[in-house]
């Protein structure tokens, strides 16, 4: 399409000034119409899928029927998903899930039965280790006697130590 249609071509379609008669459009659009068949042909199967078009336009505005949009509510709200939670509440998942409890609870109770001691353990005699510096000549002198003092006490304390 040449240059001068291109530019007055939504003009056209939109009705103005459809056989050359005024106002609308320019003398060099209809002289190139005139002159160019191949612009002249385009123009025409233009001009008819423009009138197509506009005979699938409504007469008049369409209002939906009343109801419409709470119907279209009804349906959003049926649609919405389900909850994690919601499955539990199938009576097949929630029987399945209690006999499943019950199983793991039983064999639980049947580890801890077997697996526990028949009594309490006592262990051998209690070791207490110390671990005394060596002392050097000089503080067993200052300290002589009361160190042994505190010797004696703990031999003591051990011989009369009972389980």
């Amino acid at each position: 399409m040449h240059q001068e249609i291109k530019r007055h071509l939504e003009d056209y379609l939109r009705g103005e000034d459809r056989k050359g008669s005024g106002s609308g459009l320019p003398a060099e659009f209809h002289a190139h119409l005139g002159e160019c068949g191949e612009c002249a042909d385009e123009l025409q199967t233009l001009e008819a899928q423009s009138q197509l078009l506009r005979s699938l336009r409504s007469p008049s505005d369409i209002e939906p029927r009343p109801g419409f949009y709470a119907r279209v509510l009804e349906r959003i709200e049926a649609q919405h998903p389900a909850s994690m939670w919601s499955i539990l509440l199938d009576r097949r998942v929630g029987f399945r899930l209690a006999v499943a409890s019950a199983v793991l609870v039983a064999l639980l109770g049947t580890y801890l039965v077997t697996s526990e001691p028949a009594g309490p353990e006592f262990a051998g005699p209690a070791v207490v280790s110390t671990d005394i510096p060596q002392a050097t000549e000089a503080s067993i002198q200052e300290d002589g006697p009361r160190q042994q003092q505190q010797r004696d006490a703990v031999l003591v304390d051990l011989a009369s130590y009972h389980q």
